[in-house]
């Protein structure tokens, strides 16, 4: 039976009433349209997802053993969990880095691997081997490695929720949920502020990396601005954590790293990236003028957004009824 409940009760209290709204019929018959349209393309969605679910679930389960193993037989270490964890493997570490150039590059790339893998998996402890590669490779060194490692364990977790979660944008409420917002990121992605934004998203002190990784592809954010926002925005705080790792054995806990200056900090410089965002319109078209270029006028920008929206809309709904004609 097609029509729902609404339809139903709307023709009931008509006959009982002696009247019949042909207006109100046709928004009733929609209505029950959307709701047995949206039912339909989450069952859908469900059935991509599932297999999806369990694809992610082997690709989680034979990394970790890979990752562990590596780290086991070639330099006999596990994944650190306590900082007591950190400082005998990072002696341990210390003696292999100093013998050959073998060494290093074992030490190193088994790192990197244990690194990678814990930023896809948004596993929590990444402060910890933070601390180690400050103690392995100094302040600087140690730093930018982090930083860099940060982005593509981050750029990772942006592929897995790809896989995973790219059914889910699909499902009607969510996508009319995420299009205020994917617009407002597509109308900076083309007005030159949404790396700038992602900027201050990763350097602001309390944002959750792993929500950013996680809706990311969902609002089909680019991957190089994603990448390059994450290496400078986690390197202030990577850089720091490298500094403490560099004194590692003066440390009693983790909680001597995260202090309220810091904190202060990071928040200055978190809001310092929003000036191009905020003013940087004002410069660009300032800079064009002085050098006699054309200025882009907003009404342009905002016909070309309305003109993509439209596309995007007639897209959505042919694929509604691709789905409709399948089931």
């Amino acid at each position: 039976m097609s029509s729902s409940a609404t339809t139903s009760n709307y023709l009931a209290e008509a006959e009982t009433n002696g009247f019949l709204d042909l207006s109100e019929l046709d928004n009733a018959v929609g209505n029950d349209e959307v709701i047995w349209t949206d039912k339909k393309q989450t069952t859908s969605t469900w059935r991509q997802l599932v297999p999806r679910l369990l694809i992610f679930l082997f690709i989680g389960l034979s990394s970790l053993a890979f990752t562990l193993s590596l780290a086991h037989y070639v330099l006999d270490i596990g994944l650190p969990r306590t900082l007591e964890d950190v400082k005998s493997t990072a002696s341990h570490l210390d003696q292999l880095l100093q013998n050959s150039w073998t060494g290093y590059g074992s030490v190193t790339i088994v790192f990197s691997v244990l690194y990678l893998w814990q930023q896809a998996f948004s596993i929590p402890g990444s402060v910890l081997l933070n601390l180690l590669a400050g103690y392995l490779y100094g302040i600087l060194t140690g730093g930018v490695l982090t930083s860099f490692l940060t982005a593509g364990g981050s750029t990772l977790a942006y592929g897995l929720s790809m896989l995973v979660g790219e059914p889910l944008i699909h499902i009607p409420w969510i996508a009319r949920k995420a299009e205020p917002l994917h617009h407002q990121l597509e109308r900076e992605r083309r007005s030159g502020g949404l790396f700038w934004w992602l900027l201050f998203a990763r350097l602001f002190p309390f944002s959750p990396y792993w929500l950013i990784n996680l809706i990311s592809p969902l609002l089909d954010i680019p991957v190089m601005p994603f990448f390059w926002s994450t290496v400078f925005g986690s390197m202030p705080y990577n850089v720091v954590c490298a500094q403490a790792g560099d004194v590692l054995n003066d440390l009693t806990s983790t909680s001597d790293i995260v202090t309220a200056s810091l904190v202060i900090k990071l928040l200055i410089v978190s809001f310092i990236s929003l000036v191009p965002v905020i003013w940087g319109k004002a410069i660009q078209q300032w800079t064009r003028k002085a050098m006699g270029l054309p200025i882009a006028d907003d009404d342009d920008v905002e016909k070309s957004l309305r003109e993509n929206d439209n596309l995007e809309l007639i897209h959505q709904d042919n694929t509604i009824r691709h789905h409709d004609r399948l089931s």
